[in-house]
């Protein structure tokens, strides 16, 4: 076993080097002009500051895939004993062939009805 595990062991200059190339294709995946040869495809996020822990109310996260469709509420607040309660539901939905291969709309109208038959 230490023999195996020994071929995955790197010295820390290695390691550099592979976060390097990893930032570097990351980067290049976010550039318009280079993102169809990038090897790691990235989209941009509009997240514009992580939690703090002030956070309260109901969440939602929205997953679209290619061939699923990921909904989750997440409720942040207090508890009847005023301590912190998190709750979450979440469902997956399939997306039927019809959508995958329809219009921009037909996508959008799909979304929104699994997403309301959540909350």
């Amino acid at each position: 076993v230490q023999q195996i595990l020994s071929e995955f062991h790197l010295e820390k200059e290695e390691l550099l080097e592979v976060m390097r190339r990893i930032q570097q294709e990351m980067e290049k995946g976010l550039r318009l002009e280079t993102h169809k040869t990038a090897s790691v495809k990235m989209l941009p996020t509009y997240v514009r500051s992580t939690p703090d822990g002030s956070e309260v109310g109901d969440f939602l996260a929205l997953d679209l895939g290619g061939t699923n469709f990921r909904v989750m509420l997440v409720k942040v607040g207090e508890d009847e004993n005023q301590s912190w309660k998190i709750t979450t539901s979440n469902q997956r939905y399939s997306i039927p062939i019809a959508v995958m291969t329809g219009t921009a709309e037909m996508v959008r109208a799909y979304s929104l009805t699994q997403w309301y038959s959540l909350i």
